[in-house]
């Protein structure tokens, strides 16, 4: 009879979870999760993931919240296990990947350009520590691993964010001089605990194609074919600031500093807003001349510039 006592109650209990309404268990594992039980969450989701009476949307909300569970409970195989199932499951459902990649902990794109983009969208998994496989997320025509990932860890949370205040703040967290190509632009969702700013920023530009490239102290922004080969600057470093500033001018004054002058293509105008510290003079009219489509070269002490030609398209 004791023997028995024990094995009831048991066998109850298991009736009653097997009952539970998919709605149920996913309410039952948010608070699991909220109230810091992970392991009990995971077993929730995991209940509602492969329940038959489970709509498409709860399943799959139920796998993406599993592999955060398992992630909060120090699982990193099943973790990215069940990230995996999702996205072969659901990935081509817009909602449930939006969902997938937020807790990724990626940043995602307004909606004009999410719905350019998401049918492109991959993930792959790195396996190379087998007991800490990493999830990577691939967004079309734009590399992966660009940045060192190794800057001051940020928190911070954008919803429906400006990239133009990113780059501000990065600017301000990195004491970097930014520099941003003409046309650089879009709005994104995302949240980061803790995540080196670099890190954060290749996530925030890779859903609009853009990426980031470091010249010494200034930071580059702009999309991979109008980034060139990185370059080396011998000038002297100085400090530029200009707004509103005739284009010509500025271009002038700042070649003066290398005692050179400037030959420039007919019809040339326009006007600059330019801010940098402590950047090598050549380096500093490299950018002035890129950001408004010129190229340059430099042989002696004269410094011939001419208009970019436009990419070809096919």
């Amino acid at each position: 009879m004791k023997r028995a006592s024990w094995v009831i109650p048991y066998v109850l209990a298991a009736a009653a979870v097997s009952a539970e309404e998919p709605a149920d268990a996913l309410a039952r594992g948010k608070l699991e999760s909220d109230l810091g039980h992970p392991a009990v969450a995971a077993e929730a989701f995991a209940s509602v993931a492969r329940s038959e009476q489970a709509t498409a949307p709860q399943r799959w909300e139920a796998l993406v919240r599993l592999g955060v569970a398992r992630r909060d409970a120090g699982d990193a195989v099943g973790s990215v296990s069940a990230f995996e199932d999702a996205f072969r499951r659901y990935g081509k459902d817009p909602e449930a990947l939006r969902f997938l990649l937020v807790a990724l902990e990626r940043a995602v794109p307004a909606e004009q350009r999410w719905e350019q983009v998401y049918r492109q969208v991959t993930l792959d998994v790195d396996r190379r520590i087998p007991e800490r496989p990493v999830v990577r997320v691939f967004w079309p025509g734009v590399p992966v691993g660009l940045c060192p990932c190794s800057g001051l860890p940020v928190d911070l949370h954008f919803k429906d964010g400006d990239l133009q205040d990113v780059f501000r703040l990065f600017a301000d967290v990195s004491g970097l001089n930014v520099v941003v190509q003409p046309g650089i632009r879009g709005r994104v969702d995302y949240r980061a605990n803790g995540v080196p700013w670099d890190e954060v920023l290749e996530r925030m530009l890779a859903p609009y194609g853009y990426v980031a490239q470091l010249e010494g102290n200034v930071l580059w922004i702009g999309r991979p074919g109008e980034l060139g080969p990185r370059r080396t600057f011998k000038g002297t470093p100085l400090s530029f600031e200009y707004t509103d500033k005739d284009l010509i001018e500025a271009l002038r004054e700042v070649a003066a500093n290398g005692r050179a002058s400037v030959e420039l293509p007919q019809g040339l105008a326009g006007h600059v807003t330019f801010k940098l510290t402590e950047v090598p003079w050549d380096q500093a009219f490299d950018l002035l001349a890129r950001v408004n489509g010129l190229t340059w070269t430099r042989a002696g002490d004269v410094i011939r510039v001419g208009v970019r030609k436009p990419a070809a398209t096919r």
